[in-house]
């Protein structure tokens, strides 16, 4: 594994948030100033490729990292934008059991409004 790509998947593993790749680029270039944005996403694609970090979609949004490569749903705060692994709910199961077919993929993304983003809107912050 070259320098570049050990510090863009030490910086997704070592983090607990949903990262997008400019977010990532901005963190690695603190350690690695040479780095370049397109180094970053030619990593992060083999890095996902590869399976040791997911790709997570969301609708007209740039896509996000996640250091959890099991497969997982996620909640998303349509205020912030903040991301929210759902654990201890096997969804695919519940759905082949459901329908008596078997699921080759689940991909889920459940919206809601954060704590913080509740607080500040009953606080009256914008």
């Amino acid at each position: 594994m070259t320098k570049n790509r050990e510090t863009i998947y030490r910086l997704i593993r070592d983090s607990d948030e949903h990262m997008t790749a400019e977010r990532i680029f901005q963190l690695a270039r603190r350690e690695r100033p040479g780095i370049a944005l397109a180094t970053v996403y030619n990593n992060l694609n083999a890095l996902a490729d590869e399976g040791k970090v997911r790709r997570v979609h969301i609708q007209g949004e740039a896509d996000r990292f996640d250091r959890t490569t099991r497969e997982h749903e996620h909640m998303i705060c349509d205020c912030c934008g903040k991301i929210l692994d759902i654990g201890g709910i096997d969804l695919r199961h519940e759905i082949e059991e459901a329908m008596h077919v078997p699921v080759t993929s689940l991909e889920l993304n459940v919206h809601f409004i954060c704590d913080d983003c509740r607080e500040a809107a009953a606080q009256g912050e914008p």
